[in-house]
Parts: structure tokens; sequence; C-alpha cells
């Protein structure tokens, strides 16, 4: 029998050229770490479920695919793979409430003043309006006591919400015109969008109840930095005359005193596998944080205090990008430690040692 001769259902294709393409469209929104490790596998899965005679994506599958890559570009931040989320998180669990519990304890002590104020007799002023970020802050505490006390579900939900409540406080902020409000609370609204993350990334990498001993060490992190900051403070707090929580203190401690082994740590955590996967949203938030205290959106002609949305976008930008940055590093640093593990493990087998020729993993070999 000639291919002339053959039947028209074996002739004709099985799957439809153009859905095929529809499905690679799709899957070019998913990040390009992500994309490389599963594109082949979730085409082959999309492939097989397409019922006879499809000839584009049903609805269905569209909404799917543009959920799971939102999903995973929000999530790209702590990792393209369960093993790097989970030493992400894990590393963030303890440090991102040890890091944020200051702001938390400042605004809320501030927040519990004005409410004492407005209770006096001459008290009148509407707390939201004062302290924008006092509910953003609350409902963090309450999501990190339930995080410690097992309930991650419930947590993961409040964490959202008080997130939420951050964004909406930086919305606020700008419309009634005080945008130099939002832009030094932008970089803790983005702290606590990094915590609610994590939440959510523990459960995606499929990370069983945290262990009494990480809960643990998240509530003594918290204790231990809060505790170091009043101490620190307290004193030239007391000689000014102002509360603890004012920042009146603070007026002495320079950035480049702050920066300096905020850089060194975090060079230092690049070194070791486990604890590089938090680098990049902890360089991201660091360098927000620095940012929206300097002057580098100002010149010397113009009040740093003049801030609009702008400066605001700009910030939380930079930020993004220092991220993603910093991830893109990660996972090169990771393929050549893999790459030297392969190596390794060759000679292992072979029992062979490397000529002092012989090209390093990762180096171009001569054609």
């Amino acid at each position: 029998m000639t291919a002339a001769d053959a039947p028209a259902s074996v002739a004709d294709p099985l799957v439809p050229p153009v859905l095929v393409r529809d499905y690679r469209r799709l899957l070019r929104l998913f990040p390009y770490t992500y994309r490389r490790a599963h594109e082949a596998e979730m085409l082959g899965h999309l492939l097989d479920g397409a019922r006879p005679g499809q000839s584009r994506p049903t609805r269905a599958e569209r909404a799917d695919l543009l959920r799971a890559a939102a999903r995973e570009w929000l999530l790209a931040p702590l990792g393209s793979t369960p093993r790097q989320r989970r030493a992400a998180t894990g590393l963030l669990f303890v440090l991102l409430p040890a890091v944020l519990a200051i702001m938390a304890a400042r605004v809320l002590a501030f927040a519990a003043a004005i409410v004492r104020a407005m209770l006096g007799p001459d008290g009148h002023a509407p707390l939201v309006a004062t302290v924008p970020t006092a509910l953003m802050w609350a409902l963090w505490v309450v999501a990190v006591a339930l995080a410690l006390v097992g309930a991650r579900r419930v947590g993961l939900v409040v964490a959202v919400l008080a997130a939420g409540a951050g964004v909406a406080a930086l919305v606020v902020s700008v419309a009634a015109g005080s945008a130099y409000a939002a832009y030094l609370d932008a970089p803790w609204v983005g702290g606590l969008v990094a915590y609610a993350g994590v939440l959510a990334a523990r459960r995606t990498c499929r990370v069983g109840a945290e262990p009494v001993a990480l809960r643990a060490a998240t509530a003594a992190a918290m204790a231990l930095v809060l505790g170091a900051f009043v101490a620190a403070t307290y004193s030239d707090a007391a000689h000014l005359g102002t509360p603890w929580w004012s920042g009146g203190a603070l007026a002495s401690w320079t950035l480049q005193a702050l920066a300096a082994p905020v850089v060194v740590l975090l060079g230092a955590a690049l070194l070791w596998r486990r604890t590089r996967q938090a680098v990049p949203v902890l360089g991201g938030l660091a360098l927000a944080m620095v940012l929206s205290r300097s002057t580098f959106f100002w010149s010397g002609t113009v009040s740093i205090q003049t801030a609009d949305l702008g400066n605001v976008l700009g910030l939380l930008g930079l930020a993004s990008a220092a991220t993603l940055v910093l991830r893109w590093a990660v996972n090169r640093l990771d393929e050549l430690s893999e790459a030297r593990a392969s190596h390794r493990a060759l000679l292992a087998a072979t029992g062979g040692t490397p000529g002092p020729d012989a090209p390093h993993p990762g180096e171009p070999t001569a054609v």
C-alpha cells in the first residue's frame, strides 16, 4: 500500500499544529527558568488531555495557565524549584518577622499613643488618617501569631489581608497628597507582601507543618532583634525626652553605617547554597529601605519631602529589578554548583583526576 492509498484518518495529523502553537504561546507566559524545566512536560499533558478535533485551547485551559503563570511570577523571587523554595522560605520564615517586628512595634506604639490622645478631652484626630499603616501592622502581628501557633491556612489569609491593607494605605496616602509618607512606607509594605508570599510558597512546595524548633527560632529572633533595637535607642531617646519608638534617636544612624553590614551579610549568604536562596528577597527589601531614606531621587535644589507617585513607583521598580537580578545570579550559582558536583561525581565513578589542561566545569572548550 502506498502513501496515496492510506486512509485519510492515518494521513491527517493527530494534533492540529495551531493547537500546539497556541499552547506554546501560553507556556511562554511562565518564567524562563520554570519553563525550561517543565515546558515539555506541561505541553505533553496539555496535548494528551486535548479532545479529538480540538483546534484551540479551551477557556478553562487558558484561565488555568494564566493563573499558574501569575502564581509562578509572584513566587519567582523565592526560586523556581521546590528545593529552592523550601530553602528560601525556611530562612525567610525566621528572618522576615525579625526585621519587620521593629517597624510593627514602632507604628503600633505610636498608634496607641494617638488613641490615648483621641480619648482625651481634646482628642479628635482619626486614627486611620493619622497612622494609615496601623491596620496593616495589626493584621500582620495577628498573622505571625497564627503562623507561630501552627494555624498556617488562617495565618496566610490574615497575611494577605495585611498586605492588601498596606497597598490600600499607600493608595490612600498618595491620593491624600502624602506621597512622601507612601514613599517611606513602600518598603515595609513590600516586606508584608513578601511574608504573605513566603506563607503561600510553603504550601505550594509541599512543606509540612513548621516544626516547633522553627517557630521557636522565629519568636526568639523577633524578641532578640526588637530587644536590641530598644536597648540601642532607649538611652538616646531618654536623653532627648522622646519615646523609644519616635525615631529621634535614629538621627545619628547614617545610611552608610547601616548598609555596610547588610551588604557584607548578604554577600556571605551567597556563598552557602541554602542561605543564598533568601538573598533575592532580602536584597530587594534592603535596597528599598535604603533608597527610601536617601536622596537618590532628589537633586540638591529639591526638598527630599517633595515626592509624588513617580517616586513611589520608581522605588518599587528598582527594588523589584534588584530582586530579579539577584534571583538570576543565585540561579546561575546553583547551576555552577550542580555542574561541579556532577564533575566530581563523574571523577569519583571513574577513579580519575582532572589533568592540568582539563577545562573546569562551565568553561568553553576549544573547537
